[in-house]
């Protein structure tokens, strides 16, 4: 049905993309992995890497050969996420989940890959360790639900390996290998949690449940508040419960949390002990990363000025209903964030360069007089005191997408009409609003085709959702100003 594609998310040319993986920078490029299944839907799933690059400012993706394929006996059935450091000597080196089923019974493994000219025009030469597996199976105690390695160097030159598992009580956690050489691998344990001195988060938990625990990322940043280094260690818990937690000054008023199918989170504070006896000391308990209806599995990686940079996949497990399938693909990646640490909270913001946004700038045609706008940039203010809102509606005037600013509460609702969730085997789901508490400042809502991100708060809140037109319309130019719906 050709549907319009993103021309600044990452999409795949064909099949399921999913989980972002092996993100590095060379120079003033942003290389970004991701799992790819290129035949599906049409075909068995034969999980690989694709690879694509990026402009670091911002700019349209350039597709690359696919890098990893399924084949090896330790990876048959999946080559699963992983993540990329730079060596000692310059050199990438990817490492990723080999995943092997045989009579029900799921054997991971970590592996590595060596990458030769990266930069070239295909993207490097891909060369499997002959020493793989590097860890072949999972630690005493836990389930075969050990995965998606995040590797990064420590303070004293080593090197550490934090990776999602599920306890043989299947219960999700955490658990640290270190190196030496990125070669040889040593079990260290899993944390403990520490909260005796934590702030709560904005989540209701400190430390979340759940029964498993992908896709972690450890990383250290500084705080812009305090100028002290922190330890954000980034999870994704499957199993928790939506909870709806009432605003007692405002009874009309209820925060979502936990709202998707799976979650995406981070806690703040600092990983200490030795091998055997870690403890995260939590210092500001858990927060969910992205308040979105379709975000999960972050990658995030060093800026080269300190900062953070990250991708997520906008998309959830076992939801790849689209309208696009019946082009052949499905899912795409958020834009590239820019992620810092500001009294204990992330604070993200798009990377995109002004020149490639394709912005629309307000004001705008009115939904219905024939103005199109697959892709739009548009920020205004959520000011103290005084209500907005945003709407993107297509050519029909059938509204996708609000987001409504309640300055009494101090919060945001953000809605996604049943329209916008449309298939091509039916006229979508029931409307689905978030409402989460949000300072005042400036937000920002980038469309790109299906893909819709917003950032409100001055970048204290980031919401990803996928949403579409009515079959056979596009996108009208985004309305901002009064709350949607509101008379004027």
């Amino acid at each position: 049905m050709n549907h319009p594609r993103p021309r600044l998310h990452v999409a795949p040319p064909a099949g399921r993309l999913n989980d972002p993986n092996g993100l590095f920078v060379s120079g003033e490029t942003l290389h970004v992995y991701y799992q790819h299944d290129p035949v599906f839907p049409f075909a068995h799933k034969r999980t690989g890497w694709a690879h694509t690059t990026l402009p670091l400012s911002g700019g349209e993706p350039q597709h690359l050969p696919d890098a990893l394929h399924p084949g090896q006996a330790y990876d048959r059935d999946g080559c699963y996420s992983g993540s990329a450091v730079t060596d000692d000597a310059g050199r990438v080196q990817l490492f990723y989940t080999g995943n092997l089923k045989e009579d029900g019974v799921r054997t991971p493994s970590v592996n590595r890959v060596f990458v030769t000219d990266p930069d070239g025009p295909a993207g490097g030469i891909h060369r499997p360790d002959p020493a793989n597996p590097l860890i072949d199976g999972s630690p005493e105690g836990y389930t075969g639900h050990v995965r998606d390695p995040h590797v990064t160097r420590v303070a004293d030159g080593g090197w550490r390996m934090v990776l999602g598992a599920q306890r043989a009580d299947e219960t999700g956690t955490v658990v640290v290998y270190t190196s030496t050489d990125l070669e040889h691998w040593d079990f260290a344990g899993e944390p403990a949690f520490d909260t005796t001195h934590a702030a709560p988060g904005d989540a209701p938990d400190l430390v979340p449940g759940g029964y498993m625990w992908e896709c972690p990322n450890l990383i250290t940043l500084t705080d812009h508040a305090d100028g002290r280094d922190y330890d954000v260690l980034v999870v994704c818990p499957q199993g928790l419960d939506e909870v709806e937690e009432m605003d007692p000054e405002h009874p009309d008023v209820a925060v979502t949390h936990y709202a998707s199918s799976d979650q995406c989170g981070y806690l703040v504070g600092h990983l200490t002990g030795e091998p055997g006896a870690l403890t995260f000391e939590v210092t500001r308990g858990f927060s969910e990363l992205d308040l979105g209806h379709d975000f999960y599995a972050p990658q995030l990686i060093a800026h080269p000025d300190g900062d953070a940079l990250m991708l997520g996949w906008m998309g959830l497990p076992g939801a790849d209903e689209a309208p696009t399938l019946a082009d052949g693909w499905v899912h795409t990646l958020t834009l590239p964030r820019r992620v810092r640490l500001e009294a204990g909270r992330l604070i993200q913001e798009p990377v995109l360069a002004d020149a490639a946004s394709g912005a629309h700038a307000a004001p705008v045609p009115a939904p219905g007089d024939g103005a199109t706008a697959d892709v739009q940039d548009v920020t205004v203010d959520f000011p103290a005191g005084t209500d907005a809102g945003v709407e993107l509606a297509d050519t029909a005037g059938t509204v996708a997408v609000t987001v409504t600013w309640d300055a009494a509460s101090e919060s945001v609702a953000l809605t996604r009409a049943g329209a916008g969730t449309r298939t091509d085997a039916g006229d979508g789901n029931a409307a689905d609003t978030r409402v989460f508490r949000c300072r005042p400042g400036r937000c920002r809502v980038i469309v790109d085709a299906g893909a819709v991100e917003v950032f409100a708060g001055d970048g204290a809140v980031a919401a990803a959702l996928t949403a579409w037109p009515t079959a056979g319309e596009r996108w009208a130019p985004v309305r901002a100003g009064s709350p949607p719906g509101a008379a004027g």
